[in-house]
């Protein structure tokens, strides 16, 4: 029985026994007004019980049947739908919004940790520390570029180390770098030159050192050729020039005491194989990348003695005073390897065994990457690496 019927007749039961109380109730009244011969009073009595009884029954027997009736109502089943009522698996409405899983917080130190840098282990402390601007005008903290020359991908960045940016007063980038090529753009020419920290103006003689270096090998190239490279005349034109400028400022010559590291590189053969000529003067460093093996390989500059209880960073030869101290050779490129020429602030962590930091640049320099990422790799937060880093990447081939 549907819900609507039940209470239907929940309903005419009530009413009939309303009808039947109405009729006992005259009926009693008029036995009651009927005048009885004998024992009157006794009938009247009886009568007007019966009157109560059936009038309560009444009453509580349309009660009764409404309570069943609104239980029934509870206790019935929902309606099933038919066949042809499609079935609603999920209603399509406002997503609601998803509560994203929270951001990890950065390490914090004196500011919050560059998360757009390559951090090995636990970093350096002086990483986290403001920069600092020196007391003079220097060149900017920063630079970096990013040309082909030729079938040479290059991309250089000169990064100012965590250990001079903080102190008081900070101190300038003393590491410098230039790129340059040949006219007839056959031969990328590179510079890299790094001011030793003991000398007061390091940072003019290391701009002086590589911007003079590569002029002096566009001359020599157009002059004798690749062949006839230099480094001995080189490097004495270029500690000419370095000591005229400390003469013009009036200081001695080891105020802008400076290494050098440079490279020539000449356009690939038939096959592809590219030749290039290294000379350098000091712990700045020279290295190449196989595509096919993630580890870059020390191939020219002053190798340090790590095997030494303490890793000594004194150079053998500098600019302007032994400029006949410089060395060079030749190093071969496949397709797609690269040579490298970087300071010791990088140097010194690709060289280190116990850290994957070669590793790291291995496989993230492999081939080229945009100019942006590849200062941000330079700018590398790792233990006790707070010198200046300078790389200059040159890869034989157009791979970017």
């Amino acid at each position: 029985m549907s819900r609507d019927a039940g209470r239907r007749g929940g309903l005419m039961d009530g009413r009939l026994r309303t009808v039947l109380l109405v009729a006992v109730v005259i009926g009693a009244f008029v036995e009651v007004s009927t005048e009885h011969r004998r024992y009157g009073p006794l009938v009247d009595v009886f009568a007007l019980a019966a009157v109560g009884v059936v009038g309560a029954a009444a009453v509580l027997g349309s009660e009764s049947m409404a309570a069943l009736a609104r239980q029934r109502d509870r206790l019935a089943p929902e309606p099933r739908p038919g066949t042809t009522v499609p079935l609603c698996r999920y209603v399509a409405g406002p997503v609601a919004p998803q509560s994203q899983p929270p951001r990890p917080q950065p390490f914090l130190r004196e500011r919050p940790t560059d998360l757009g840098v390559p951090r090995f282990g636990d970093g350096a402390r002086a990483q986290g520390y403001p920069w600092l601007l020196p007391e003079r005008t220097v060149q900017n903290g920063i630079a970096a570029d990013e040309a082909t020359v030729g079938a040479f991908t290059i991309r250089a960045a000169s990064v100012i180390g965590p250990g001079h940016r903080c102190g008081r007063p900070a101190e300038p980038r003393q590491d410098s770098y230039r790129i340059g090529r040949s006219g007839d753009s056959r031969y990328a020419i590179v510079a890299v030159a790094d001011g030793l920290s003991s000398a007061a103006w390091s940072d003019a003689g290391a701009t002086t050192a590589s911007s003079q270096a590569v002029t002096l090998l566009r001359e020599q190239i157009e002059t004798a050729g690749f062949g006839g490279l230099d480094a001995k005349e080189l490097y004495g034109r270029i500690a000419e020039s370095v000591a005229a400028h400390a003469a013009g400022r009036g200081v001695a010559t080891s105020h802008l005491a400076t290494v050098l590291i440079t490279a020539v590189l000449a356009e690939p053969d038939a096959n592809g194989v590219a030749k290039a000529w290294v000379a350098w003067l000091g712990d700045s460093s020279a290295w190449t990348l196989d595509p096919h093996v993630p580890l870059w390989r020390f191939c020219a500059g002053e190798a340090k003695d790590r095997a030494a209880a303490v890793v000594s960073n004194e150079v053998a030869g500098r600019l302007p005073d032994t400029p006949h101290l410089a060395r060079d050779h030749y190093v071969t490129l496949a397709p797609g390897a690269a040579l490298a020429l970087v300071t010791d602030g990088i140097g010194d962590a690709w060289a280190d065994p116990a850290g994957n930091v070669n590793e790291y640049f291995a496989n993230s320099w492999r081939s080229p990457v945009p100019a942006t990422r590849f200062t941000a790799d330079v700018g590398f937060d790792a233990p006790q690496c707070l010198d200046d880093r300078t790389a200059v990447v040159m890869w034989n081939g157009d791979r970017a």
